[in-house]
């Protein structure tokens, strides 16, 4: 089953950054190939996703895009068969 994803805002922006700055071109590749996946089987362990629960928006995930620590933040919508993604963004711990 394909999933169908649905972007906020913020994760548009991000995107659109990332996709219009060439110096990102590779950080865009891992992203796109990634969200890629996540259509395919949002679950799937191999993706490396972490999950948390935060106060604001309750439960997310958080996939690696496996290029400099850039994350792309999910949660599953209130439909079926749907994830929104939230935020594409890196982490610095």
């Amino acid at each position: 089953m394909e999933y169908e994803i649905v972007y906020w805002p913020a994760a548009d922006d991000a995107l659109a950054g990332l996709e219009n700055d060439p110096a990102m071109a590779g950080v865009w590749r891992a992203v796109d190939r990634v969200l890629g996946r996540l259509a395919a089987d949002p679950f799937n362990p191999r993706l490396g996703t972490t999950a948390f629960m935060t106060p604001e928006l309750g439960g997310v995930s958080a996939t690696p895009a496996g290029l400099d620590n850039w994350y792309i933040f999910w949660q599953r919508a209130p439909e079926p068969g749907v994830i929104e993604i939230i935020q594409v963004h890196p982490l610095s711990l």
